[in-house]
């Protein structure tokens, strides 16, 4: 049940701050080029939104597997190296990917709170607000890594304790 609503929230999240920008620069423009006046906070706005659309848009990214990668090394040594050391290669990208995130959330959380007495230009609000989305994003992002990296562990494992199952007949059969 939580896993449907974390879904769901991580989805459409990106689709709320998308469709905010959206709203937001055809106001803009409307304003501008009609009313021949423009309002400082709406592009500071969408600034802050696009920002908060980066990071928290990471862990749908992450779900859907939707990254940008650059993997040839990987790719490489997945080719020359048996199934242990494939396994071993992965599990070094899983630390690293998760500490990495931990640093962002702890560091992202720090300048956060650094930034809470600085108001932004235009709409006078702390700075707080967007520095913080870099730890929110990471959370996000962190708590889906983690739930891949179980899944990927009980998926080998399960495949290397009881065999491949053959999708045509049925039958297993062992790596």
């Amino acid at each position: 049940m939580w896993g449907r609503i974390y879904d769901i929230f991580e989805e459409y999240i990106g689709h709320v701050f998308f469709s905010l920008i959206f709203i937001l620069m055809v106001f803009g423009v409307v304003t501008r080029y009609l009313f021949h006046t423009s309002y400082p906070w709406n592009i500071e706005l969408c600034r802050y939104s696009f920002v908060w659309l980066t990071f928290a848009g990471a862990a749908y990214l992450r779900r859907e597997n939707a990254h940008i990668r650059i993997e040839f090394v990987i790719n490489y040594l997945n080719r020359k190296l048996p199934p242990w050391g494939r396994m071993v290669i992965w599990l070094f990208n899983e630390i690293l990917t998760i500490g990495f995130l931990i640093a962002l959330i702890y560091f992202g959380f720090i300048l956060a709170n650094k930034t809470w007495r600085f108001k932004s230009q235009a709409m006078q609000i702390p700075q707080f607000y967007l520095y913080i989305s870099a730890s929110f994003g990471g959370l996000l992002y962190l708590y889906r890594e983690i739930l891949e990296t179980i899944h990927h562990l009980k998926t080998n494992l399960f495949e290397r304790r009881y065999g491949k199952m053959n999708g045509t007949t049925g039958e297993r059969t062992t790596i």
